[in-house]
């Protein structure tokens, strides 16, 4: 079986599939992480807003790069294939006219998809036919959009094209943000569709899977701080200790096994 994760940045696969992603590699299954926010934009040429993100600890005099550095050792971890895609990063988007900054804002990047980023969403959707041209030859996964971050969204709406397309598409629930909200699952399965059209789909893991999942997660230092309160020196205790505590509770919550992730599928 061949797995395509849909990941908007470096990071979010791992923080959300992670588990899922070595357990496929342990019994023979290829996955391949598409990362598609992954485009270096011009650092002379940043909005006030994208300057404040790359100002942050452990950030880098190249952000992208550094982040791209993270992402192999992270993947090399988890048994995955790594992809990127030059789509820039919300916050570095801007209008037709290169007169407006798509989200220059905190409050933006967790608000709608801005209009112009609509031929976005359909560029996006042609192109993943790329990676899956044949429905039935491979498994995707794509995010859920819990949260609301607009490159979440974006990512989402694309897939549902491949899903309408006869692709099997699963969706997967955005950690942290899930966490953060915890009324977050059910408001998002419900802005998308009919809460009964929706279907759960567990994946059982093991002590094995979640430590492989910390460590990969461990490997976006420049991340942790923002993600888990833990500096890049931080070690991935703090980082096993999260994620065996929600995985505890969609096993719990399914009644399936001691740790689980959750994807959710739409009828064909």
């Amino acid at each position: 079986m061949r797995h395509i994760y849909l990941s908007p940045h470096f990071d979010d696969a791992a923080l959300s599939c992670g588990g899922a992603i070595a357990r496929h590699g342990r019994v023979g299954d290829a996955s391949i992480v598409v990362t598609l926010f992954g485009g270096k934009p011009d650092y002379a040429r940043l909005s006030t807003f994208a300057r404040s993100i790359h100002a942050r600890p452990n950030a880098g005099a190249d952000p992208i790069d550094a982040r791209l550095v993270e992402e192999h050792e992270a993947l090399a971890i988890l048994g995955a294939q790594s992809q990127t895609v030059a789509y820039l990063d919300c916050i570095y988007r801007q209008d037709a006219s290169q007169s407006r900054w798509l989200y220059d804002s905190e409050e933006a990047i967790f608000g709608p998809v801005d209009p112009a980023d609509d031929s976005l969403v359909n560029e996006l959707a042609g192109n993943l036919m790329a990676f899956a041209p044949i429905p039935g030859t491979c498994r995707i996964y794509a995010p859920l959009a819990i949260g609301n971050h607009v490159d979440h969204q974006v990512i989402h709406l694309s897939a549902r094209r491949l899903h309408d397309a006869g692709h099997t598409v699963c969706f997967y629930e955005d950690y942290p943000y899930v966490v953060r909200d915890p009324a977050g699952l059910e408001k998002t399965l419900t802005r998308w569709s009919e809460r009964s059209q929706w279907h759960s789909e567990i994946i059982a893991l093991d002590d094995t899977d979640l430590k492989q999942k910390a460590a990969a997660i461990g490997a976006y230092r420049s991340q942790l701080g923002v993600l888990f309160g833990t500096d890049e020196n931080g070690g991935t205790a703090d980082v096993l200790a999260a994620l065996l505590s929600f995985g505890e509770k969609v096993a719990q919550a399914q009644g399936d096994g001691r740790y689980a992730e959750r994807l959710w599928r739409l009828p064909p």
